[in-house]
């Protein structure tokens, strides 16, 4: 095991995602945009599939979960401390409440957005 960096950010803007930008002690580092609610869940229960999943490492204490990244050349698997991880959720989900991420969303930029694309596709 290799420690490396990993620096979770949260954009009230876009509140159903969290980044986490992980660096290794040489080299570049690499964005991974995961579910808050997946990351959340994952701290107690196993959570998500494919690409990103995490689940709590099993046994007493339960300090501690495992996040596992895949890409189509590469995977890594992570260990998160769940009571850093789950403090930093808790002060997104203060910011935005959970099953309100859809209230922040700028519904008419959006659809304005698509329209134009639409409009544009039969130029």
């Amino acid at each position: 095991m290799q420690p490396i960096r990993a620096e979770f950010r949260f954009d009230a803007s876009s509140p159903m995602v969290a980044s986490v930008t992980l660096t290794p002690w040489r080299g570049q580092g690499v964005t991974w945009r995961i579910g808050r609610e997946l990351l959340y869940r994952g701290l107690y229960e196993e959570s998500g599939e494919g690409d990103v999943q995490v689940w709590p490492v099993q046994g007493e204490g339960r300090d501690t979960a495992w996040l596992l990244l895949e890409s189509r050349d590469h995977s890594a698997v992570f260990e998160l401390p769940v009571a850093e991880v789950e403090q930093w959720l808790e002060t997104t989900y203060e910011l935005v409440p959970a099953e309100s991420e859809t209230d922040a969303l700028d519904w008419d930029a959006f659809l304005d957005d698509l329209l134009d694309v639409e409009e544009g596709a039969g130029d």
